[in-house]
């Protein structure tokens, strides 16, 4: 939220959808899991494909109202 917040500040880069926001979440979570090792890897690529993956169903949802 802070990244978006300050493109949209200080780079004048609106935010169109909120679902931008997730994808950058999730993009910088699936970043940090290669900086993790064993079983806390594993589980923060498994979170973050979740968040992705639910993300994904909830756009299709509100495309289709």
């Amino acid at each position: 939220i802070w990244l978006a917040r300050n493109r949209a500040t200080f780079e004048k880069k609106m935010i169109k959808t909120p679902f931008e926001i997730v994808f950058s979440m999730c993009s910088f979570l699936l970043y940090w899991t290669g900086l993790q090792q064993g079983e806390d890897a594993k589980k923060l690529r498994a979170g973050a494909e979740h968040i992705r993956a639910g993300t994904m169903q909830m756009m299709k949802l509100c495309d289709g109202a």
